[in-house]
């Protein structure tokens, strides 16, 4: 069947289309504010002669969830609305795709290392895992004498009273202490967990242990000695036997030898999402710093509280850190490096240009919030299925495969995303969640979602566009004739299916007794000729075979009219299952293969025609 997901990628164009601002771009990126404000008023004044307004009348198709306390949902003022801020992210979004935008990290995605491990490949492994163990090892370790060295080492992670953190190596001497399992539980008088939460960092005086899990109970060896006697080669056959410790005495606390982690490894580490068991953030494992001192360790002064790490480092800094010497690690190269150089350009696209750039101008589109039309019913509270995220460690979902060898972020040849992400239409997809997921308390929540049926009323209105700038946001709302069929997806349960909502738009031109209407499927109110309304479309439209684009275009918008058609949502052609996520809890158990075998995700068309 291969694999399936809520979401699908459209494409990236072959390069960003200019807005007509664009031919402003060397005045308008200067540090100059002057200049700056002398060519945007040039602008305005040569091209940006278009204001009015476009009126969006709305229906949810679906249960609606923009968000709200769990027992109710979003309604300041005590009436349910929907925000104009997520109408101005759609339409945005949609807007960047429609136009051939740019990309820009932090901005239109979030730019940072995608974490993995690959521990083991066993015989009968799938080859990707064999690519990514051998990966993970080269990372972790390195040759020396054709014998393997550790690369990942030893320490212990320190946070100052800034925030900032610094890991003091151990001694090299004393990185390799441990005791085995059932002894450390005979000594002690506990029981090392086999259940999760497994890992943790328990302090005994001035030693740090690190636990990272247990084994069948059967294969432990109680004392050194028995473990001793096993021969080698069965040695790998027992299992995890020991637990790693470290004393305090056996660090190096000299200032001059400490590492400091950079702010961006710090960033992608609480970015990594699906990291499980210990927080080294959390200071839930740390000693604090004056209890560290009374116990022996030589803190410099500004230190608050510590905790044990491994690490990875390079030229002085940690390059990645981690409970154990296990640890997942970042892939080298981020997201954004698997984005074409030319879509990072400063090009001035047709967004930035329509909804501003900071500082250097401001946006000339803005959007009022959603008024309900009579009493908007909501559905009882109840728990949802947890809310996905972007996970792009799923790299055979993200990243553009050939159909050979699957590529991961470090792959040699180099990759790329596979697009803008969009959630397709679901009518039958359930949003609330097992029994098991319930339980999951962390990752799951109470919503109260707004029944489908809801009428809302909004306006977008818009100052000094010009006639191709109006043409490509008008664009947003026509998706080239998609027509009745299309739908929008609002709110923040998308990728549970929730959010399905119809819109007709009509737009309201600011010239002496002169309105245009725009309808959905593309057709004109009597009132207005349509050599009136369409000059804006077939400008944007020429504009973009100008710029060598029409081909990639043209299946952009293809692919987002399916990704949007409402109509073939339908569950007579076995459409929920074709677009239902695949499980991958391992929280509770429930893997799909699709998961272990690295199915790729068929694309939009593939998906859509099945």
């Amino acid at each position: 069947m291969g694999a399936t997901a809520a979401y699908n990628f459209i494409p990236l164009p072959d390069k960003i289309l200019p807005a007509d601002l664009d031919a402003y771009r060397k005045d308008l990126l200067s540090d100059d504010e002057a200049r700056r404000h002398k060519a945007f008023r040039a602008f305005l004044n040569k091209k940006g002669n278009l204001s009015g307004h476009i009126d969006l009348d709305m229906e949810t198709l679906t249960p609606l969830f923009i968000g709200g306390n769990g027992e109710q949902p979003f309604s300041p003022a005590g009436r349910v609305i929907l925000p104009g801020s997520t109408i101005r992210g759609m339409v945005k979004n949609l807007l960047k795709i429609v136009s051939c935008g740019s990309w820009h990290g932090d901005e239109d995605v979030n730019d940072r290392h995608v974490y993995f491990r690959c521990l083991m490949a066993p015989n009968g492994s799938p080859a990707w895992m064999k690519d990514l163990h051998k990966l993970y090892s080269s990372r972790m370790t390195s040759m020396h004498n054709k014998k393997p060295s550790k690369n990942a080492k030893t320490g212990f992670l320190a946070k100052n009273k800034r925030g900032e953190y610094f890991v003091y190596p151990l001694l090299p001497q004393h990185a390799g202490r441990r005791i085995l399992i059932g002894e450390y539980e005979d000594t002690f008088g506990v029981k090392v967990p086999t259940k999760a939460p497994v890992s943790s960092v328990v302090w005994r005086n001035d030693i740090a242990y690190i636990i990272t899990g247990n084994q069948d109970k059967k294969k432990l060896k109680r004392t050194q000695a028995e473990y001793d006697a096993v021969p080698d080669f069965q040695r790998k056959k027992l299992g995890k036997q020991f637990i790693r410790y470290y004393s305090l005495h056996d660090a190096d606390w000299s200032t001059n030898h400490r590492l400091t982690v950079p702010e961006a490894v710090l960033n992608d580490y609480v970015e990594d999402t699906n990291r499980r068991g210990v927080d080294l953030l959390d200071e839930k494992g740390h000693l604090p710093a004056d209890k560290a001192r009374e116990l022996g360790a030589k803190l410099d002064a500004d230190i608050i509280s510590i905790v044990p790490c491994g690490y990875l480092e390079r030229d002085g800094e940690v390059t990645a850190f981690g409970h154990g010497l296990s640890f997942r690690i970042p892939y080298e190269n981020g997201i954004m490096d698997a984005i074409p150089a030319n879509l990072q350009q400063d090009t001035i696209d047709f967004a930035t240009a329509i909804f501003g750039d900071k500082e250097r101008w401001a946006s000339r589109v803005f959007f009022e919030d959603g008024e309900p039309e009579g009493n908007i019913e909501k559905l009882e509270t109840a728990t949802a299925h947890p809310l996905l995220q972007p996970n792009p460690t799923s790299y055979q979902l993200y990243l553009e495969q050939d159909g050979r060898k699957l590529k991961h972020w470090d792959a040699p040849e180099g990759v790329k995303i596979r697009g803008y992400k969009m959630y397709w239409h679901n009518k039958m997809s359930d949003w609330k969640a097992t029994e098991d997921e319930a339980k999951l308390t962390n990752v799951v929540r109470k919503i109260t979602p707004i029944k489908r049926g809801s009428h809302f009323h909004a306006k977008v209105r818009f100052q000094n566009l010009s006639e191709l700038e109006l043409g490509a946001l008008l664009t947003v709302f026509d998706l080239a004739g998609a027509g009745e069929t299309a739908a929008y997806k609002l709110g923040q349960g998308k990728s549970l299916g929730l959010g399905s909502v119809k819109m007709k738009a009509t737009l309201h031109l600011d010239a002496a007794d002169f309105y245009k209407t725009l309808f959905m499927d593309g057709t004109l109110a009597e009132q207005a000729p349509e050599s009136d309304y369409s000059e804006y479309f077939e400008a944007f439209k020429a504009y973009i075979g100008k710029n060598g684009l029409s081909r990639c275009w043209e299946q952009t918008m293809r692919e987002l009219a399916e990704m949007l058609d409402w109509n073939h949502a339908d569950t007579a052609n076995g459409w929920s299952q074709r677009v239902k996520s695949m499980s991958g809890n391992v929280q509770t158990g429930d893997v799909d293969p699709r998961f272990i075998h690295r199915d790729i995700l068929p694309g939009v068309d593939e998906v859509y025609n099945g």
